[in-house]
């Protein structure tokens, strides 16, 4: 039997706030972001006359359509025929990366990120090199493209990218996207994207386009609908690709462990994913990112030299390292976090002990970090813990 590492990040996972149907109605029901009133949501997220039984393998043509619509562009369009339903993205991340890579394979993954999104090339055989993310002058998180040229190998199957990034927050910008593209199409690479924290982004600069809708033929991408929507309790991802290979073969091992989502989440998904409820959910989550994020860097400033951190430009988190008294070196951040939560009870996520590779142990440029949700409706929740941080920092 192969050793499956543990999975760190569920043992030490917070959550941010989620909706309720009533909540999900009733946001659905007052006037969007243009003014516009309601479409949709008369009707209400459930039809009470659903039949329940096995939906669509791939998930219903409704909802599969919506998705396909995230994704395009005018150049690009996208159908539901491009896109697999599975249980979350954490399924459509497992099906499409093992579908995609194993022994002999080689893969280059953006770092640190999602554990899975490496771990399973590794788990199935293939050879994992980490493409790390740098801070630059203490300002933003960046990677070198010369550094992932001489990374390529000839074995080298697929880049995998996460756009936003968890936890950094960094943001690929399209110039870089279309530089990836040259590189991969030279060599017959595949770009894989997970987008699940698309399209939460926090600065001016222009945001990215999906990477699928620049036109690049060997790109594979996933989405969700727990981040950026804020319905986590609907078991909902996607897996989409405009090549038509990959997603049968992504389709033969979803039929070894899915037959089809839930067709009560697939009916939430689609009223949310709809034109008219889908602007409002995003006004709410960027409102709700920007309230934390001032939050997060009032708390820095107070707690300086003890803490630093580069503010999210895009996803739901916020990555911030904790020093010793002294300021000079990060704390050990399992033991911190632990620390905090029996001392306190508020639960962080410790960003060097979870996002490390497993390989070589500490990972030393990410020892010290915490992993702080930014997506708390009540931002009472969020002052609170900041302050109990605060606190427990004066005698850690």
């Amino acid at each position: 039997m192969k050793n499956i590492p543990e999975f760190r990040i569920d043992k030490w996972r917070s959550v941010a706030g989620a909706l309720s149907l009533a909540e999900l109605q009733a946001l659905a029901s007052a006037p969007g972001p243009d003014g516009a009133g309601a479409g949709e949501s008369s009707a209400g997220p459930i039809d009470p006359e659903l039949v329940l039984t096995y939906g669509d393998a791939r998930g219903s043509q409704k909802l599969r359509a919506r998705i396909a619509e995230l994704h395009s562009s005018p150049a690009v369009t996208l159908t539901a025929d491009n896109v697999v339903t599975t249980p979350g993205s954490i399924m459509a991340n497992y099906l499409a990366l093992a579908s995609l890579t194993g022994p002999g394979d080689h893969a280059i993954c953006m770092y640190p990120t999602f554990a899975q999104l490496w771990a399973i090339p590794r788990f199935q055989g293939a050879e994992v090199s980490m493409w790390k993310l740098k801070v630059e002058d203490g300002s933003a998180w960046r990677l070198s493209l010369d550094e992932l040229k001489g990374m390529i190998k000839e074995n080298t199957k697929v880049i995998i990218l996460n756009n936003p990034n968890n936890p950094t927050g960094a943001v690929l910008p399209e110039s870089m996207l279309r530089e990836l593209i040259v590189l991969a199409s030279e060599r017959g690479i595949t770009l894989y994207s997970d987008e699940v924290f698309a399209p939460l982004f926090h600065t001016s600069d222009p945001p990215p386009p999906p990477l699928i809708s620049l036109g690049y033929p060997n790109t594979v991408s996933t989405g969700s609908m727990s981040k950026t929507i804020g319905l986590p309790g609907i078991r909902i991802g996607w897996v989409v690709s405009l090549d038509a290979a990959v997603i049968e073969r992504i389709m033969t091992a979803h039929d070894y462990t899915t037959v089809a989502v839930s067709l009560l989440d697939d009916g939430v998904a689609a009223y949310a994913l709809s034109s008219q409820v889908l602007p409002r959910l995003m006004t709410r989550s960027l409102a709700i990112c920007a309230r934390s994020i001032a939050a997060i860097g009032a708390f820095v400033a107070r707690t300086a030299p003890r803490t630093t951190w580069v503010p999210p430009a895009g996803a739901g988190t916020a990555y911030v390292r904790i020093l010793t008294q002294d300021g000079k070196e990060p704390v050990d951040d399992r033991d911190f976090v632990a620390g905090l939560a029996r001392k306190t009870g508020v639960s962080l996520v410790p960003g060097g002990f979870c996002f490390e590779d497993g390989d070589d142990g500490v990972d030393a440029e990410l020892k010290g970090y915490v992993r702080i949700t930014l997506g708390n409706a009540d931002e009472s929740v969020l002052q609170e813990g900041l302050r109990a941080i605060e606190e427990f920092l004066k005698t850690y």
